[in-house]
């Protein structure tokens, strides 16, 4: 009785402890779920309010659009459709606050800058009709300050007053409250913006005229050998006379400069020789047996020249002296046409 005894015992605390760990099991897995539940719900409530901010901030940009007149501008409709897309397909609400605060602020930005477009046009109508102006003769310059606290100044002052009064409205109509400055220039009452005043407008007009030199420094370095040139154009390979014993019977300078002269004729933009970029001071000249181009040896047997250009034209343009080399002096001369060519820059 007492070894059974002794296992009925361990037998209930068994049941104890497996009740108790079910137990606790079940408490963990409700909280578990319960954290998981309220982690779902916030970030569902969150999702929805940003969705309730992305959707007020959209209509706010279609009233602001309409009360200051450019809703119908390709950008800004554009603009306003893009956003409205990208609010539909955020997944979660992160995405949904980088969406306001990126695509937010660049809706913004276009509604204000169609905005400035439009107020200088119609800054430009009111000036040609202006009553002074249309009794002077000749060019006029003048500065334009328009804000809220000053009004409209014209410097020097060569507008009617009611063309000042005019431009004032048309300012106070978009509700801004930032100050537009213009330099205008008129000639037989036809105006035109001569430098855009507006700080953004007026970085956007240097990092154009930036680039625009940028490109064409580059034009420039490409076309006088500072840097590499590509595009079709020709490979040609002289050969000296096979089986030649006499100094007629090898390549020789002058050979080479007739037949870059006639590249250049035909309309070639760039020409190397050996390997090494012409240019306008480039020497091609032999010393002893040896051609030095850019007074560099170059490889011979063949003399390597290649060409950027038209590459029928240029090939076609070496028909009269490949048949004199030829004809006369027993050389070989392949010209291959390319899709490609890449002229390297002159190397110092």
């Amino acid at each position: 009785m007492k070894l059974g005894s002794s296992h009925a015992v361990v037998d209930n605390k068994v049941l104890v402890l497996v009740t108790v760990v079910l137990v606790l099991n079940t408490v963990l897995v409700g909280l578990n779920f319960n954290i998981l539940y309220m982690q779902f719900m916030d970030n569902k409530e969150g999702l929805i309010s940003k969705q309730v901010m992305a959707q007020d901030l959209l209509e706010y940009s279609k009233r602001l659009a309409q009360d200051l007149g450019v809703q119908n501008r390709t950008s800004v409709k554009e603009a306003l459709a893009t956003f409205n897309y990208e609010i539909d397909l955020a997944k979660d609400s992160d995405e949904l606050a980088r969406l306001i605060f990126t695509h937010g602020r660049q809706l913004q930005e276009t509604i204000l800058r169609e905005w400035d477009a439009l107020l200088r046009e119609k800054v430009l109508i009111v000036i040609n009709q202006d009553k002074n102006l249309k009794k002077k003769t000749g060019k006029i310059q003048f500065t334009l300050r328009i804000s809220n606290t000053d009004g409209v100044v014209a410097d020097p002052q060569v507008l009617h007053e009611d063309t000042l009064k005019e431009i004032l409205n048309l300012y106070l109509e978009g509700g801004m409250a930032q100050e537009r400055v213009f330099r205008i220039e008129v000639e037989e009452s036809r105006s035109r913006m001569l430098v855009p005043y507006n700080p953004l407008d007026y970085i956007q007009a240097l990092t154009e005229e930036l680039d625009s030199l940028r490109v064409s420094m580059h034009e420039m370095r490409v076309a006088t050998g500072l840097a590499e040139m590509a595009g079709p154009g020709v490979a040609i390979r002289l050969y000296d006379a096979p089986d030649g014993y006499s100094a007629s019977d090898i390549i020789h300078d002058s050979d080479v400069r007739d037949v870059v002269n006639e590249l250049f004729a035909a309309g070639a933009k760039g020409v190397s020789v050996g390997g090494q970029r012409l240019i306008a001071t480039s020497p091609i000249r032999c010393v002893g047996p040896v051609i030095r181009v850019n007074q560099k040896e170059i490889s011979a047997n063949p003399v390597v020249i290649e060409a950027v250009g038209d590459p029928e034209v240029l090939a076609s343009g070496l028909d009269i002296i490949r048949f004199s080399l030829e004809f006369h002096r027993n050389f070989r001369i392949e010209i291959e046409k390319k899709d490609n060519i890449v002229l390297p820059y002159l190397r110092n």
